[in-house]
């Protein structure tokens, strides 16, 4: 079923995803191109076969998965309250997207879509492409996002550019976690079932 435990780990593990990227952008500069690519690529699935199939597969959402596991409490690590705050804002602020918004993202992400036929996922052109639908279609809509970080780095065009192409990541897992019926209610109150899952994904007894 769509409304399964399963797949709503695997939908909030894609939004966990997404913001740890944002932090890393923010912070340090720097991301994994590897996480950058499967966070980016999920855009281009919006009619995939199955949940995990929008990531390329459960393997995929290790980094996320892990990520889950330690803000919601499931291990010592220690939680980094700035990625809470993006995942709790994305979660709501996909709730207030209106069809026609919808309908304008699909059609900007299906614009990068003709430019990966040129250049890679990661190539400027496209991720300049990704962040410009997201500042025209979710920077004006509530809640709005603020990304905390080092100013050397969100200053520049290409760190700000990466920033706003995860968000828009982090916004199409937010959309799939309602779709497997995700709500905050849910979050909250099956935290430990969903901490449970992922560690089963990652092959971690409990």
């Amino acid at each position: 079923m769509l409304s399964s435990v399963e797949n709503q780990t695997t939908a909030l593990a894609g939004l966990f995803l997404a913001t740890d990227l944002v932090q890393q952008i923010a912070t340090r500069g720097e991301y994994d191109e590897g996480v950058m690519r499967i966070a980016l690529e999920s855009l281009f699935t919006l009619d995939s076969e199955s949940v995990p199939a929008v990531f390329g597969g459960k393997a995929n959402l290790r980094p996320g998965l892990q990520r889950l596991v330690a803000q919601l409490g499931g291990t010592d690590t220690p939680k980094d309250m700035q990625i809470t705050r993006y995942v709790l804002t994305l979660l709501k602020l996909s709730g207030n997207l209106k069809p026609d918004t919808m309908q304008q993202i699909r059609r900007g992400v299906e614009e990068a879509e003709k430019l990966r036929l040129h250049f890679d996922t990661l190539d400027m052109k496209v991720v300049s492409k990704l962040a410009s639908v997201y500042s025209s279609n979710i920077s004006p809509i509530s809640p709005k996002i603020y990304v905390q970080g080092n100013p050397t780095f969100l200053q520049q065009d290409s760190h700000a550019s990466c920033v706003r192409a995860c968000l828009l990541a982090g916004v199409r897992s937010a959309v799939l976690w309602k779709q497997c019926n995700g709500s905050r209610l849910r979050l909250l109150i099956a935290r430990q079932r969903f901490i449970t899952q992922a560690n089963r994904d990652l092959g971690i007894n409990t």
